[in-house]
């Protein structure tokens, strides 16, 4: 399994760029249907442009950031899940739409899973059957698997009593328990340095990396130090870098691509070196 594709001196220093209507919103938060996908690849041609010589890999979409990677120099994962997720009952469920073969055939070097996950849920055990399954395809296949875990609170009022910290914990614990071993974790970060400590230990050989999940750049930052200090071995970062692009036009969306994104992205390369 060759992971050194993805990675620069042994870290994933990659940019997260597969959001679909999310990234449309950003554009037009009042009516994101007004943005074509045509629009939403440009702007993405854009901002892959402007760090491209930076990152060591990417996580693109299908329908929006594959037209937009045009210059294709650099190793990308693609999602099999659908956009977004299914509700029952309040729990969120995975739906899966593409097959490694579809990766494949679109290029991909790697598959990235997204499972929105609470161990102590009924659909728990719907959402690891779904991960093994992709797993064992991607195995099968020998295709590099971003396993991605969201932890969450189901929207039934039932706060459980549990904290963010232990949601994420008790997940990755749970989906080892499960036998399922992802080729890289894609984790959020856990809510303190301790805790990215006993991910490391938890997950063993296997490289985890950290999740920006919409903070700011600042507080990524410091998220990023504490857990590269304790075993992360890079990121697949997102929002925090580039999420005010598509509220800007004209020179000041020109210099945030210039200047402000660059800067940004080099500033959390310098947190592995």
């Amino acid at each position: 399994m060759d992971l050194a594709q993805f990675t620069k001196n042994g870290n994933f220093l990659m940019l997260a760029f597969d959001h679909r209507g999310s990234f449309k919103k950003l554009m037009n938060p009042q009516n994101p249907d007004q943005v074509s996908d045509q629009q939403a690849v440009a702007l993405k041609r854009e901002v892959i442009a402007s760090v491209q010589d930076q990152f060591s890999a990417l996580l693109i979409d299908q329908t929006i950031g594959l037209p937009a990677y045009v210059n294709r120099t650099k190793p990308f994962l693609l999602p099999v899940e659908e956009s977004g997720y299914t509700e029952k009952l309040g729990e969120r469920i995975t739906e899966i739409e593409f097959s490694v073969d579809d990766l494949k055939s679109d290029g991909a070097q790697g598959a990235k899973i997204l499972l929105y996950f609470n161990p102590h849920v009924l659909t728990a055990k719907i959402q690891l059957h779904t991960a093994k399954r992709v797993l064992q395809e991607c195995q099968k296949k020998n295709f590099p698997l971003f396993l991605e875990i969201r932890a969450y609170k189901p929207d039934t009022g039932d706060k459980l009593g549990r904290d963010l910290t232990s949601l994420v914990l008790d997940s990755v614990k749970m989906f080892l328990d499960s036998g399922i071993k992802p080729h890289v974790w894609k984790l959020e970060y856990p809510g303190s340095k301790e805790a990215c400590s006993k991910i490391t230990q938890m997950v063993g050989d296997t490289p985890w990396i950290i999740l920006t999940k919409g903070a700011s750049f600042e507080t990524f930052v410091e998220q990023l130090r504490e857990a590269a200090s304790v075993g992360c071995r890079g990121f697949l970062a997102g929002r925090a870098v580039w999420q005010e692009v598509g509220s800007l036009e004209g020179e000041a969306r020109h210099k945030f691509l210039q200047e402000t994104l660059p800067y940004r992205f080099r500033t959390i390369c310098e947190v592995f070196n």
